[in-house]
């Protein structure tokens, strides 16, 4: 179901929701392995840090199983264009909306992590929403159907037996992160190649001094553009605008041969 605006105190009171993405080089991490979209979706957004902080796509779908965290997301979201909150359990509207979901799709899923591989075991932090080893199994099934479609999924975790076994055919990236007991390695799995194009390029870097050394460079060519007389300048961005064509048009015919390579797995029965 889709929640109407509630008087709830907003997304403020949810920045320290379990599992945030808010921490430093975390989202970055993560909205720099986008390749560009149209449709957005978030199947557990807590409070939605990746989104917050990620360039809008031209439609978003936010979704979690709680109820008092819809109703937060859609008290601070309420009025932006093309964003659409529901209730709902996010593999179930994940696979009943295959249909919809194509290559023009980032699904970026940020489930409870299983509880095996937490330190704190218990399920106090997300109570009756929390995730059982079979709906992470049941999660990573529907994730294997998506995969076919070539539709571009992140799921971030810890690493597990389960993770390793069933996301073995997919990219990994690790990074470090902050929890409340202290730092830790989490993992980005990606069902794509890394992308040649992004969809926001803004924090592009492995850490922060590289982001920044990116930003500067950034900043140094623009300004030299900017010197340029018009039609000199139109004649270099044209040139660039060539180089990039080029490098897309390679990356879709490695898509292509990826394509078959993702048929096969998913013959095999996994992601």
């Amino acid at each position: 179901m889709t929640l109407a605006i509630s008087d709830g105190e907003g997304l403020a009171n949810l920045l320290n929701f379990p599992g945030s993405k808010g921490g430093n080089g975390v989202w970055q991490t993560i909205i720099s392995e986008m390749p560009p979209h149209d449709l957005y979706v978030e199947p557990f957004c807590g409070s939605a840090q990746v989104f917050r902080r990620k360039r809008r796509a031209a439609a978003t779908i936010l979704i979690d199983s709680d109820a008092a965290v819809t109703a937060a997301v859609i008290a601070e979201y309420s009025e932006g264009a093309g964003t659409t909150v529901i209730c709902d359990d996010g593999a179930r509207w994940l696979e009943s909306n295959l249909g919809r979901l194509n290559t023009r799709t980032v699904i970026y899923c940020d489930p409870p992590y299983l509880q095996s591989t937490r330190r704190d075991k218990t399920p106090r932090y997300y109570g009756e929403h929390d995730f059982t080893a079979e709906q992470h199994e049941d999660l990573l099934r529907v994730l294997s159907l998506l995969t076919v479609q070539r539709v571009p999924v992140l799921l971030t975790g810890y690493r597990s037996d389960l993770y390793d076994r069933r996301l073995r055919r997919w990219r990994r990236v690790d990074y470090p992160a902050m929890t409340r007991g202290g730092p830790v390695t989490e993992s980005l799995w990606c069902n794509f190649e890394r992308p040649w194009a992004l969809h926001d390029y803004r924090y592009l870097g492995a850490d922060f001094r590289e982001r920044e050394r990116v930003k500067r460079k950034k900043a140094r060519w623009r300004q030299k553009l900017e010197k340029l007389p018009a039609l000199e300048r139109a004649a270099v961005l044209d040139a660039v605008n060539s180089l990039s064509a080029v490098i897309v048009g390679n990356d879709d015919t490695s898509c292509k041969q990826k394509l078959a390579e993702w048929r096969q797995r998913a013959g095999e029965g996994t992601p």
